[in-house]
């Protein structure tokens, strides 16, 4: 039980000397000559066992002291007295400031998840031991800067409160991995060190700001290509330390996720069909920041489908935009399997592919010319069969009614057109992302770090890039 006391409550004001190490006459004298200063208590079982202290000053809050007996720490206590002073101060200051020893790491953790950011180091604070002194921005709009190079494109990007695009760019090596038929690994990451600076300096003047006016850096930092994602990292981390920003780690896929929320507010509890070059999955997600993977693909993912098959009908890489274009102007006219049509969430891409593969090379061995339009159009039929099926078993076993598709795929034509017509035909409330929005960009990490921001989630200069990183 969580209780403002005043003067009146001496016996509480009692306890709190005697469990605390208080002095009863300096608590009642600030009392009654510190109008700024309150005091609240937690009560369990009619024992007070813990305290937290703070100022209203006008238009700045300050935690003063804050403790809790040790028997009944890790019980959630701390968390609850300072929801409880943010609460009270919110609407009333601009921020709320605080210090803590460097060596406390627990309590910087529980402030951080607070989304108290380190603002500067007072040495020597604490007898000899250097204080950190933090603060929690209220009522402020957030500024975040995401920097994505996961794979081929260099970006940049400032979002607002993670749902306003104030600036992006993007530097594309499209052009240059054409002519492997794919993404050279080496390649992409020297040509990521050549644009950095570039891409960055470019997205600060589109937006017309400076580093000091951004509050954080969100950075994605896996999955993706090693070399890639390491360039990415270390600016994200030259930054931080640079401008004592916050370093905000951010997962690929989450990225592609909140994409959506650049378009509409995401609504919970929601459902994502994740589909690009290297991923195919359903996540579940009850609230902002919580996902559970109910199944992706066992082999291919979808993307890279669609280059294969590209390629075996000599289409230019990426070869997605042109097969789905292709589609819309044939007729479903061959014979194509359905990939592992069963009752679960997991998906399989490399029978359809390795089925046009051969399709294509029996006629062409018989003397025979395929269809490139009809040819596309079976095979996307397939696809949005197979990824019908398996969305909409989710939502109707899970009772969902929020739904939203993600990843570089997600801007296929003939996949919209069809998760479409099912949402609207059972009243399923769906997000689709603009088109802008679908591959690797710098925006959609920039606002999943904002939602990351208010889990709680921060990194230090140990992060690492990771090539294979789970979403979780």
């Amino acid at each position: 039980m969580i209780k403002e006391i005043n003067i009146d409550d001496l016996d509480l004001i009692k306890e709190l000397e005697n469990n605390f190490s208080f002095v009863l006459k300096d608590i009642v004298l600030d009392m009654q000559n510190n109008p700024f200063s309150h005091y609240v208590i937690y009560r369990e079982k009619e024992k007070v066992v813990g305290y937290i202290n703070y100022y209203l000053m006008y238009e700045k809050g300050e935690i003063a002291n804050f403790n809790v007996l040790d028997d009944y720490q890790n019980k959630g206590i701390g968390n609850k007295l300072i929801d409880y002073v943010i609460n009270q101060l919110n609407g009333k200051v601009d921020n709320i400031t605080l210090e803590v020893r460097c060596d406390n790491d627990k309590a910087i953790k529980l402030y951080e998840k607070k989304n108290f950011i380190k603002v500067s180091k007072r040495v020597g604070y604490y007898e000899g031991v250097d204080g950190i002194l933090m603060e929690k921005k209220m009522n402020k709009d957030i500024y975040i800067l995401g920097i994505e190079s996961s794979c081929d494109e260099t970006s940049f990007s400032i979002v607002k409160n993670g749902c306003e695009e104030i600036a992006t760019v993007i530097s594309s090596q499209i052009d240059i991995h054409k002519d492997y038929g794919g993404v050279v690994p080496e390649i992409a990451s020297r040509n990521h060190v050549k644009n950095v600076t570039f891409v960055l300096d470019e997205c600060l003047k589109k937006a017309k700001m400076t580093m000091d006016e951004i509050d954080m850096i969100a950075i994605s930092y896996g999955p993706g290509l090693i070399g890639s994602l390491l360039v990415g990292l270390e600016t994200a981390k030259t930054l931080s330390w640079l401008y004592h920003k916050p370093l905000i780690p951010v997962h690929h896929i989450a990225g592609h996720i909140y994409a959506n929320n650049l378009v509409k507010k995401m609504e919970f509890p929601l459902l994502a069909l994740v589909i690009s070059g290297g991923h195919t999955e359903l996540v579940y997600m009850e609230k902002h920041y919580s996902f559970q993977k109910l199944g992706g693909t066992l082999d291919d993912a979808l993307g890279e489908c669609y280059d294969k098959v590209g390629k075996v009908i000599n289409v230019d890489y990426p070869a997605g935009p042109t097969v789905d274009r292709l589609a819309h102007i044939g007729n479903v006219s061959y014979q194509l399997p359905m990939p592992l049509n069963d009752n679960s969430y997991n998906f399989s891409f490399s029978g359809l592919k390795s089925a046009v593969i051969n399709l294509v090379h029996n006629e062409e061995q018989k003397g025979n010319s395929i269809n490139k339009e009809d040819l596309c159009a079976s095979f996307q039929n397939v696809v949005v069969e197979t990824l019908s099926k398996k969305t909409l078993k989710a939502l109707n076993e899970m009772d969902i009614k929020n739904f939203v598709i993600a990843g570089g795929v997600s801007a296929n034509k003939g996949i919209r057109e069809k998760l479409k017509y099912l949402c609207e035909a059972r009243g399923i409330n769906y997000t689709f992302p603009d088109i802008k929005y679908c591959t690797d960009n710098a925006a959609m990490i920039a606002t999943a770090g904002y939602f990351a921001y208010l889990d709680g989630r921060r990194a230090d200069f140990t992060l690492n890039a990771e090539s294979n990183l789970e979403l979780k």
